[in-house]
């Protein structure tokens, strides 16, 4: 829900920008702002302050003419529109990516994504819909995966950048159950105290069959997951809940898995 206090802020933005990219326009007068929601299948915009991610400027000035100043034509009056939005996460900056693991694209093609529930670590799974990952270290072994996974859990290391269609990270089969205190190190460095969730991105691998993946596999795009450790019969399990509505930092254009990027971009 965007707060009085947020539309001002948007709307005081989008008056900077358009005074910086006035250029050699003698007025400017923003005719229009509206706030709303994108609608990418319509390409339309709807004003609400519930779910809002979007902003349409229309502006008009009047700019100094050059050769039709010998016609006695100084000035010509001009008039632009655009809609800036943010749109589903497409590219994740270095360390934007705190979990080593990744999701299948089959599984997540299955339905809607909001509270789709996926184990991420069960130990000898071998039909799992998600997997771990070195990143883009390779080749992928367990030993080289427990080391990713403390350095995450310490601070000494962090991912790469990723881009969706673009990267490739390597994923790691195997029964990982020898390295499972340092995933549980993880999780608990991680999470909120408080609730005991660990809310992240996490990537989308392509993949569509829900087996154990390994070696290189490209990246499809970004969703988020809420990640809880929970106990069963077999012993201590890993659990995500993946989540739409999501922003997170990164830049658009990817493709839809839920969660949208921190950076607008042009839609119209």
């Amino acid at each position: 829900m965007l707060s009085a206090g947020d539309r001002t802020r948007v709307l005081r933005a989008a008056v900077q920008v358009a005074d910086r990219n006035r250029s050699n326009l003698a007025t400017l007068t923003l005719a229009e702002l509206r706030i709303g929601s994108w609608n990418p299948a319509s390409r339309s915009l709807a004003v609400t302050n519930l779910g809002a991610d979007a902003l349409l400027v229309r502006a008009s000035g009047r700019t100094p003419t050059f050769l039709a100043g010998l016609l006695g034509i100084r000035q010509l009056d001009i008039a632009a529109s655009a809609t800036a939005a943010l749109t589903p996460l497409g590219e994740v900056p270095p360390g934007g990516l705190a979990a080593p693991v990744g999701i299948a694209s089959g599984f997540v093609a299955q339905g809607p994504i909001d509270g789709k529930r996926v184990v991420l670590y069960q130990a000898g799974a071998a039909d799992s819909c998600s997997g771990w990952t070195t990143f883009t270290q390779g080749p992928a072994t367990v030993a080289g995966l427990q080391a990713m996974v403390s350095g995450l859990a310490t601070g000494s290391r962090s991912s790469p950048a990723a881009t969706a269609n673009q990267s490739r990270f390597q994923f790691v089969r195997g029964n990982l159950t020898a390295i499972f205190p340092q995933i549980k190190a993880l999780y608990d460095a991680k999470k909120d105290p408080a609730t005991g969730q660990w809310v992240t991105v996490v990537p989308i691998y392509e993949q569509r069959a829900c087996q154990a993946p390994s070696g290189s596999l490209r990246i499809a795009g970004f969703s988020t997951a809420v990640i809880t450790l929970v106990s069963t019969p077999n012993g201590p399990v890993l659990e995500g809940v993946l989540r739409s509505g999501s922003v997170a930092i990164g830049r658009g254009g990817g493709p839809d898995y839920g969660t949208k990027g921190s950076v607008p971009g042009l839609v119209s």
